[in-house]
């Protein structure tokens, strides 16, 4: 055991020894250190005599070579020393960062300290406190992985009852079996305690931008850049990492030609971002490994935990969504039970999940604090495009992705309703990503087209297509069933086109500031007089000056909102 310097001679600290340590790499990596012969059965084996004559020849060559200045001595280190060499020194990095955030008189000199004393340090420090949050620092630290919750409550329960230096390998264990699974013994981290960290995972990797997207890059692109710190999930989903250059300008400084794009590199290389004691904000809802990786995180760190929560719709509306879908929001329901604060986008979407939090207290749980954050109404990216060239007949539009929830196959209904009455319009559907197997309004659409009615469909359309949409169209519909907002209703009214919309719920809140008509989407018959009474002119005008007396809230605003919110939320805030 290597000895402990002066400064730490209060603690005991007992500690593994290197060759436990290397031992431990070693079996991490796949045994690369130690799992070739050793020097000694090779100097005994059949092969060793008979290659003799032909190792003294080379020798003699690589000794000439020198002489002559023709080769350079190589590393003496094999390549699975090197690599062992290398991970001792990736683990000793990582526990030195967070030894000053959990001992408190570090006074000593850490470039005094081995690895093995380091190890020793920070468990004699969480035996002591028995705190799972430092426990979570250390299993990040030691792993190069952020655990679950199973794994940090069984690791929690494995120390009970041991000593130093018995707790320090039960740590290295149980780490172990992530280290190894996920080849993370060569990862760096970078412990962030002084600025938010921002999961913005989706928004980094894809240029697509949509309803939540356009939320998250709307939000932090306004503000202060050293206020964030905006964090991706590793490729293996155990972990936050840092942004590429091309990722950060995706989400800060999006536009059109970014629609496309996609992350495709190897963020093995990337160093971890570990955030102690500072707040994470989530404006993204993650999925899978992500979510479970960030219910930990929530329930068992030292951090604030703040998310922006949209709606419950793959819940209370399950029947309208893919099966999978909700499955996927059951898991993130899941994660944000531990979370402190979540900030609604309507107070519609306040109320459902203020439902959710109440129903936890009998787990036992708080559940988070609920606050509302209404959506701005303003112009969309792209929205000071120019309108379409003049048409004969007057557009309607409707905007929604592709999903039976959005009801859009009750506007086609109105709108052949409309054409029989001999009403002279022509009908947009527009939408975009949806579910792939449901082909409803498509059908329509093509068999209407077929017969000669004026009406299309768009898919994928970019931002500033729809922009131009929005400004040429008369009226726009949304006949949606459950919204947790009503994005395409706020859309519309930021170029003063009227809506007819849901006259109940999230899109209410929108509506009932003018400019709109309310509708029933369950009843065909109020979305055909909507949009009957809207193709009148003296109807129409009055909307429009309802919208010109509109006083709503804006990007800017918002971005304010939420900034506050996020720096206002405190540890179990509820």
């Amino acid at each position: 055991m290597d000895p402990v310097p002066e400064a730490l001679n209060s603690f005991a600290v007992a500690h593994p020894s290197r060759i436990e340590i290397d031992g431990w790499l070693s079996h991490v990596m796949g045994d690369v250190a130690s799992g070739g012969p050793t020097a000694e059965e090779m100097r005994s084996s059949l092969s060793w005599r008979v290659t003799a004559p032909l190792r003294r020849l080379r020798a003699r060559e690589r000794l000439n070579a020198l002489r002559a200045g023709r080769m350079r001595l190589s590393n003496p280190l094999t390549h699975g020393e090197a690599r062992l060499h290398d991970a001792r020194h990736r683990l000793r990095e990582r526990l030195a960062q967070i030894v000053p955030l959990l001992v408190a008189d570090h006074s000593f000199d850490l470039s005094t300290l081995s690895l093995e004393q380091l190890l020793g340090l920070v468990t004699h420090q969480v035996r002591s406190t028995r705190s799972n949050a430092e426990l979570w620092l250390i299993v990040v630290a030691v792993s190069g992985c952020f655990p679950d919750q199973a794994q940090l409550l069984g690791l929690a329960r494995d120390l009970r009852g041991t000593d130093d230096r018995d707790a320090a390998m039960r740590i290295l264990a149980h780490s172990g079996v992530w280290t190894a699974r996920h080849h993370s013994q060569h990862r760096q981290i970078e412990v962030v305690t002084d600025v938010a960290v921002a999961y913005v995972d989706f928004s980094a990797r894809s240029g697509f931008n949509s309803g939540v997207q356009r939320v998250t890059r709307e939000t932090l692109k306004r503000w202060p850049l050293d206020s964030v710190r905006l964090v991706a999930l590793t490729d293996d989903g155990v972990a936050l990492r840092g942004l590429e250059p091309e990722e950060h300008t995706r989400v800060i400084d999006w536009n059109e030609e970014k629609r496309l794009e996609k992350s495709d590199f190897d963020d093995a290389d990337l160093a971890l971002v570990v955030p102690w004691k500072t707040t994470v904000f989530l404006p993204e809802i993650p999925n899978g490994s992500g979510a479970e990786m960030l219910a930990t995180l929530a329930r068992f760190s030292s951090n604030t935990t703040t998310a922006i929560v949209y709606d419950m719709i793959p819940s209370t509306s399950g029947s309208l969504v893919h099966r999978l879908e909700s499955l996927r929001f059951v898991n993130y329901l899941s994660m944000l039970k531990h979370f402190d604060t979540a900030v609604a986008i309507s107070h519609s979407a306040a109320a459902e999940f203020g439902s959710f939090s109440a129903s936890l207290l009998p787990q036992g749980l708080p559940g988070p604090r609920i606050e509302a954050v209404p959506l701005p109404i303003e112009h969309i990216p792209g929205l000071e495009g120019v309108a379409e060239t003049s048409h004969a007949l007057p557009l309607v539009l409707t905007v929604g992705s592709n999903e039976e929830r959005k009801n859009q196959l009750a506007v086609v209904y109105a709108a052949e309703i409309l054409w029989r009455e001999g009403a002279q319009f022509r009908l947009m559907v527009v939408g975009g990503h949806g579910d792939l197997h449901y082909t409803a309004v498509a059908d329509a659409v093509s068999s209407l087209s077929s017969q000669g009615r004026p009406i299309q469909l768009r898919r994928d359309i970019d931002e500033a297509g729809l922009a131009s949409a929005y400004r040429s169209a008369r009226f726009s519909v949304l006949a949606s069933f459950h919204e947790g907002y009503g994005l395409p209703v706020a859309e519309s009214l930021a170029v003063g086109t009227p809506v007819a919309a849901t006259g109940y719920g999230s899109v209410l809140e929108i509506i009932e500031g003018g400019g709109c008509l309310a509708i029933d989407p369950r009843d065909d018959d109020s979305i055909v007089d909507a949009m009957r009474q809207l193709l009148d002119d003296e109807v129409l005008t009055r909307l429009e000056r309802e919208i010109d007396a509109r006083h709503d809230t804006t990007w800017n605003d918002y971005a304010q909102h939420i900034l506050a919110a996020v720096r206002q939320s405190t540890k179990g805030s509820r």
